[in-house]
């Protein structure tokens, strides 16, 4: 219909001209022959209506073809779309249209060159975080096989180095995961109490190194998740919470319980007693790449928490940012799991 529109007014002038005369010649019937006036201005009527509707279908017709053969040129960009294109159209309008299709062409090539260079961009990250976890399991079982050699103080700094470390490749291979076109979830029965202590064995010499509490109030709750994305989004969180908490005093809180009567959902929070985050920055901490305007957050990638956001959204995870975070005595988030 709105098409439509615009044919008839792009037709206006045409019509009214068309109008026009057929008022001077019902004019000039009048003054010739008053006895015949009523039947000619029938027929003069009936004739306009019949060339304008003729005229309409056929201007329909040629529109239609011209968007369809300008459809397939903008979607192909090729030399035999082209020519079928300028046959179609007035000649006036061929340098236009040779000047749009060589543009067009550019742009498609920068387009293809820059996508083949992301692509390859990509897979050498890839290939990159992949290659460095060898080191890293190497790094692994060295502090393990020879940490009797070591003084207490030296292996945790090079165990909170490799936690350090092999938390950061993760991110990135779990960041390279979420851009795949198909990406496949193992969904298997999980006691959540068991992930979240795996989960904080990896990060115990970042909390004996800083001196971090961590006090852990777990139900026994069972879950229906992916383990290893799982563990990799509370390895964001805990990674979170080691890094922000309290500098003197530091506590990291992880509870879990099930809320069968109001939600009917299990809630895992961790939480911890650093500095939270400015009011004005909690609509955007999802975001990809936010550090916000904490001073303490200025040296951070941005990307643990979109992350952390974009996988629970594959998982049927909620996430909440508790209201603790905003009042600067701490900072609470919260994962809501269905019960299934």
């Amino acid at each position: 219909m709105k098409r439509q529109n615009m044919s008839l007014k792009a037709e206006k002038h045409w019509l009214i001209l068309l109008l026009l005369t057929d008022l001077f010649f019902i004019f000039l019937t009048w003054l010739i022959g008053p006895d015949t006036f009523g039947s000619i201005i029938i027929i003069i009527l009936l004739f306009t209506g019949i060339i304008v509707f003729t005229g309409y279908w056929i201007d329909r017709i040629k529109q239609k073809k011209l968007i369809e053969i300008l459809q397939l040129f903008l979607n192909s960009l090729d030399e035999e779309t082209e020519r079928r294109l300028l046959a179609t159209v007035d000649e006036s309008w061929h340098p236009a249209i040779w000047i749009a299709s060589e543009q067009l062409r550019e742009q498609s090539q920068t387009i293809k060159d820059k996508q083949l260079e992301l692509q390859n961009y990509q897979e050498f990250i890839e290939a990159w975080a992949h290659e460095i976890k060898t080191p890293l399991s190497l790094a692994t079982l060295v502090l393990a096989n020879h940490r009797e050699e070591m003084s207490a103080y030296v292996y945790n700094r090079m165990e909170y180095v490799r936690c350090t470390i092999n938390n950061d490749v993760d991110r990135i291979l779990y960041y390279a995961r979420l851009q795949a076109d198909h990406v496949d979830y193992r969904f298997v029965k999980l006691d959540l109490s068991d992930c979240v202590q795996e989960c904080l064995e990896d990060f115990r010499a970042i909390s004996e190194e800083k001196k971090i509490d961590v006090q852990l109030n777990l139900s026994p709750l069972q879950i229906i998740s992916d383990k290893k994305v799982l563990t990799f989004m509370l390895s964001q969180l805990f990674s979170n919470a080691f890094k922000y908490t309290a500098s003197v005093n530091g506590t990291v809180h992880v509870v879990s319980w099930s809320d069968t009567q109001d939600d009917g959902k299990i809630h895992l929070a961790v939480r911890d007693n650093g500095k939270g985050v400015p009011p004005e920055d909690l609509p955007f901490l999802f975001d990809k790449g936010f550090t916000g305007s904490h001073p303490d957050r200025q040296k951070a990638t941005g990307m643990g928490l979109y992350l952390v956001k974009k996988y629970a959204e594959a998982l049927s995870i909620e996430v909440n940012i508790e209201s603790i975070s905003t009042s600067g005595q701490g900072f609470g988030i919260e994962l809501m799991f269905p019960i299934i």
